[in-house]
């Protein structure tokens, strides 16, 4: 086994141990730079225009599933090291690529420093001999490096909620359903009954010179747990449908928002704060009518075991790439926690 393939676990550890403590840096730096969902890639031309760069660019470029038009996971700048100005050090996520026969065997490897030259940064460093060795690297190594870098920018959206959030409606809903949540700024409350919330958030942005319209909602419900099958892809979905049609309307009479069947949804299981937590990801639209875009789902037992809980975001923005509006979804319910009390534990299923 080469030493390239042992370091990166080590680092990966640190990395993941780090994210607990990165606003408590004891220097005092710039604010990172670039958008969201950009990664900036130093490497020479010869790699970039390579078999090498082509590797990079699919583990980089991959594209997002469950949303309605492609979209790559990251947008990527490249630049060679003569080019790195002191502006570009500042970006918020770089890779350096360094590829020369003069690496020793303990060098070779992926590295990553937090806070290097700015404040919530990442800076990978990935040194090679040749190219054969960088090629055994890009799988799995670079796909942990995309990891790290999502859930980073997760964690950066989550920090920027917790200081500018709806104290408010995050308090209704923790008294409704038991959750803690931050909600972004400018949430307000559409709808509230006995079992449901709605949350909307709505955004202008201009494109051209005409404003369009961005949404941005939460649907929060709950409904008796009867057990395991009612945590089931299907059984999740057909409630979320039968809610959604009873309280979320669409624009014209007799519409209403429910799931994009045609491109299935796709669900996997977590274990969040300990318990078994359904994630699903899909589109969803508006019966007669024709909106529609991406949601995410998080579905799990109250902390009594008495009921099933709801947590859905979705997007609507018709005029824009829906990439980073749906991450901004993600983190939130990213951070959503179940605090317990003293009579309640905590529902575990197998």
């Amino acid at each position: 086994m080469t030493m390239h393939k042992l370091i990166f676990p080590a680092i990966l550890f640190i990395a993941v141990a780090l994210s607990g403590c990165d606003g408590e840096t004891t220097r005092r730096l710039p604010r990172h730079s670039g958008e969201s969902g950009e990664v900036l890639l130093v490497m020479s031309d010869e790699l970039w225009h390579g078999p090498e760069g082509d590797s990079i660019r699919q583990v980089f470029e991959t594209y997002v599933p469950q949303l309605p038009q492609a979209e790559p996971r990251f947008s990527l700048l490249r630049f060679r090291i003569d080019q790195m100005s002191d502006l570009l050090k500042h970006h918020r996520n770089i890779v350096e690529i360094k590829v020369d026969a003069e690496v020793s065997q303990e060098a070779e490897g992926v590295k990553v420093i937090r806070d290097k030259w700015s404040n919530h940064q990442l800076v990978f460093t990935v040194k090679a001999k040749d190219k054969m060795s960088l090629m055994e690297m890009v799988y799995p190594q670079f796909e942990r490096i995309a990891n790290i870098i999502d859930q980073t920018e997760k964690e950066r959206i989550k920090r920027r909620y917790n200081r500018f959030t709806e104290p408010e409606l995050n308090a209704l809903i923790a008294e409704k359903f038991g959750i803690e949540i931050n909600l972004p700024l400018e949430s307000e409350l559409a709808k509230e009954k006995n079992n449901f919330v709605w949350i909307k958030r709505e955004r202008s942005k201009f494109k051209g010179n005409v404003a369009h319209e961005i949404v941005q909602g939460f649907l929060l419900f709950r409904y008796p747990y009867r057990g395991e099958a009612d945590l089931t892809e299907a059984a999740v979905m057909a409630a979320r449908d039968s809610v959604l049609k009873a309280h979320v309307p669409g624009p014209s009479p007799g519409s209403y928002m429910t799931t994009e069947y045609r491109y299935p949804p796709f669900s996997k299981v977590i274990a969040k704060n300990e318990r078994y937590t359904l994630i699903t990801d899909g589109l969803w639209r508006t019966e007669n009518s024709f909106m529609g875009g991406p949601f995410t789902c998080m579905t799990t037992v109250s902390n009594d075991g008495n009921y099933v809980v709801s947590v859905s975001g979705f997007v609507f923005a018709p005029n824009f790439k829906k990439r980073e509006y749906i991450r901004e979804i993600q983190a939130v319910l990213d951070g959503v926690t179940f605090p317990e009390t003293e009579t309640q534990e905590a529902r575990l299923l197998p």
